[in-house]
């Protein structure tokens, strides 16, 4: 009985393994992914100052893609924050979704970023550093009461995607329900965002519309950007029009600016930006300055520096170490906060 034993697991083992070979799993075109940005801080609230070690939208991601028929071909991708700074995390608290790609388009079911979110990430210098466009576009850090955040992911989003046409695409992106739970009250909680892009290796434009039907909070965004050799220009400009149970009426902010960008060589980019908020309320506009370099060791690795400070009028309170930053400060109304930032990118 013994000497049966060993055969008898390899049979069972080359079965199971037969069985992985010829799954679905083991057809589709598999990839893990992610990327760990970890930095050191120093931080102020327009007062104090502290050093933080902060976790900058590290990430790990599963993507996968098999041609389900002729001309189609189904696609899934899991992705969640990791917390290298406090040995913490979520899952599933980014892009995550499952769709279906053909010569239509494609179109996606899930949880994932709307197309008006995607223009600030296509010309933001900073992206998921201290000083980036969020602490000045969001809004919801600085006007509480409402549910206007205009960089964010909807929940029980559907989305579709045109095919590319002389490099322009079209994006409709709709949240039958922006809250956590069921759609058990009509349409109330929903919201569209759509957006038009024409995209090629130097150029980008771009112009979306997004609304938020529970407080009719909404928001137009234009984004372009223009390479000339070693410089890359980028700007955007978003009018947004917000409501909340706080706000009383109707209030109008504006905010624009823009940055650039100089590769003195293959391994050192220099690069700065400005952005102004302009508010319809007195004392509730702001100016945020960011300057900083990146050094590329490679591809996958790089050191990045980084200052940026936010400059409030008396009774705004807009930040720049938000946004996809690890650590946030919550800023006084009417100071100066600002911080220097030195951190390492491993892109895998």
């Amino acid at each position: 009985m013994h000497k049966n034993v060993k055969p008898t697991r390899r049979v069972v083992g080359f079965i199971l393994m037969a069985a992985a070979l010829y799954s679905p799993l083991a057809a589709a075109d598999a990839q893990i992914y992610g990327r760990a940005h970890v930095s050191l801080d120093s931080l102020s609230d327009g007062d104090d100052q502290g050093f933080n070690v902060s976790s900058n939208s590290s990430r790990l991601g599963f993507r996968a893609s098999l041609d389900v028929a002729e001309g189609l071909t189904g696609f899934m991708q899991l992705e969640q924050e990791v917390r290298y700074e406090n040995g913490s995390g979520n899952f599933a608290t980014r892009d995550s979704y499952v769709g279906l790609r053909g010569s239509y388009g494609e179109v996606r079911l899930g949880f994932f970023d709307t197309p008006l979110k995607l223009i600030s990430g296509k010309i933001d210098f900073f992206r998921d550093q201290i000083g980036e466009t969020r602490n000045v576009t969001r809004l919801r850090d600085v006007y509480s009461g409402g549910d206007f955040d205009f960089d964010t992911r909807f929940r029980n989003g559907i989305h579709y995607r045109s095919p590319s046409i002389n490099d322009v695409t079209f994006d409709v992106h709709y949240a039958t329900n922006t809250d956590a739970g069921a759609n058990v009250d009509g349409n109330n909680n929903d919201a569209i965002s759509t957006a038009l892009t024409w995209e090629t290796r130097e150029n980008y434009l771009a112009l979306a519309y997004e609304r938020k039907n529970d407080t009719e909070s909404e928001a137009w965004r234009a984004g372009a950007g223009k390479t000339f050799g070693a410089w890359r220009f980028n700007g955007l400009v978003q009018l947004a029009t917000i409501k909340g149970s706080t706000l009383g009426t109707a209030q109008d902010v504006s905010t624009y600016g823009g940055g650039a960008s100089y590769k003195l060589n293959s391994e050192i980019t220099l690069k700065g930006q400005y952005f102004i908020v302009d508010a319809d309320v007195i004392d509730r506009s702001a100016q945020m300055l960011t300057v900083g370099m990146d050094y590329l060791w490679n591809s996958s690795f790089r050191l990045l520096l980084a200052y940026a400070r936010t400059d409030n009028e008396n009774s705004a309170s807009y930040a720049m170490s938000r946004g996809g930053h690890g650590a946030q400060v919550t800023p006084l109304a009417g100071e100066t906060p600002q911080g220097f930032s030195a951190g390492f990118r491993f892109d895998f």
